[in-house]
């Protein structure tokens, strides 16, 4: 699929320009269309029937997502949210009273309140700071300590855009044996993902911002061999091996994979969505799709810098691109945007351009000329 046909599956692109895909991304029609598949299969048939048709989409879902992060479908599970996937990371790793986590400052909250809740297990965690808003790989290896468990981040920060070396970060925790946590909702969608490369012993993510589903569902990756060392948490009917034999209740037989975290009935309608919207984005090729990002991301960048726009000063490997005006406030600045139908947002004192891959430079030249007005 070329990137004009991407385009024309978004019917938001007639009324104005999408540049906050890091916050909500547009519903593409392949996706109404089979969500609507998939409420008809309730309303005009069986339900057990519709339940099963959503049983084979739920594992094309895991085998599509397990290709977008290059690992294998059997440490791919389907939780609500990346919150969601955090917090079962967060219960389920043995941890020892007196150990700690280490993770940025600026981090989304999702990547700190898991760890912070654990409290209770006698768990610390360590914040490291983030100066100007960008966060060090040496300050949080630096940070590190003979009790740390944990080292948490973000693929992508959601308020600067900085791109993390997770590869660097990934060899350090693995030679001291500290789990590598990784939160990818801001990159998974938008850039091409290694979890193997990497190492990420567990990634969490949605789908509503760069991978264009309505939220309610995102995958939870753990790698296979760790699977045996978690506690068993967010357990429910589905923990095990053959949920459906009901009369055979085995708490031991549990599921071989990361499904077993998939607790109880599903999100049928999510799912539909979801694997809707992943077949779109296969069929331009993640290669292609983080081209279009960057170099998008990048005009803009070149534009705002012609404007006289305060740019932060991240590595530019993402596709946020935060910036501010050099007399207007950002809220001032984000109203004018609105008031024009050019969808953006305003985080961590910057105001937000994310492009996507469907985006064109008619669509930047819009967003630079409404700076003016």
């Amino acid at each position: 699929m070329t990137l004009a046909e991407f385009r024309a599956q978004f019917p938001s692109t007639q009324n104005g320009v999408h540049l906050n895909h890091a916050g909500m991304g547009p519903v593409p029609m392949v996706v109404s269309t089979a969500v609507h598949q998939a409420l008809t299969e309730l309303s005009h048939g069986d339900g057990m029937m519709a339940f099963r048709a959503h049983l084979g989409r739920a594992q094309r879902l895991r085998e599509q997502l397990a290709r977008l992060m290059n690992v294998a479908p059997v440490g791919v599970g389907l939780v609500r949210n990346t919150s969601h996937g955090l917090a079962i990371a967060a219960q389920a790793i043995p941890f020892l009273p007196g150990e700690n986590v280490v993770v940025g400052a600026c981090e989304y909250p999702s990547v700190v309140y898991p760890w912070q809740s654990q409290a209770w297990r006698g768990v610390e965690t360590r914040l490291v700071a983030c100066p100007e808003g960008l966060l060090s790989e040496d300050d949080l290896m630096a940070a590190c300590d003979e009790k740390t468990r944990v080292l948490a981040v973000s693929w992508v920060q959601w308020g600067t855009g900085q791109r993390m070396d997770l590869e660097k970060l990934g060899a350090f925790c693995k030679a001291r044996d500290i789990w590598f946590v990784v939160d990818v909702i801001q990159g998974l969608g938008a850039l091409e993902c290694d979890l193997t490369a990497c190492g990420a012993d567990i990634a969490a993510g949605g789908c509503h911002k760069w991978l264009l589903a309505p939220a309610g569902i995102g995958p939870l990756y753990i790698k296979p061999e760790r699977l045996r060392e978690l506690l068993p948490t967010n357990v429910g009917w589905n923990w095990v091996d053959r949920p459906f034999v009901w009369d055979r209740l085995r708490f031991e037989d549990t599921k071989p994979g990361t499904e077993r975290f998939e607790e109880g009935s599903p999100a049928i309608l999510a799912v539909a969505a979801l694997e809707a919207s992943l077949g779109l984005l296969e069929s331009v090729g993640m290669g292609a799709i983080e081209a279009a990002v960057r170099a998008n991301a990048e005009a803009l960048r070149g534009k705002l810098r012609a404007c006289d726009m305060m740019l932060c000063p991240t590595d530019g490997h993402s596709g946020i691109v935060p910036f501010r005006h050099p007399t207007r406030s950002n809220e001032d600045v984000l109203e004018s945007l609105d008031s024009q139908s050019i969808w953006a947002a305003v985080r961590c004192d910057w105001v937000r351009f994310s492009p996507h891959a469907y985006t064109t430079r008619d669509d930047v030249e819009r967003a630079i000329r409404a700076l003016g007005n």
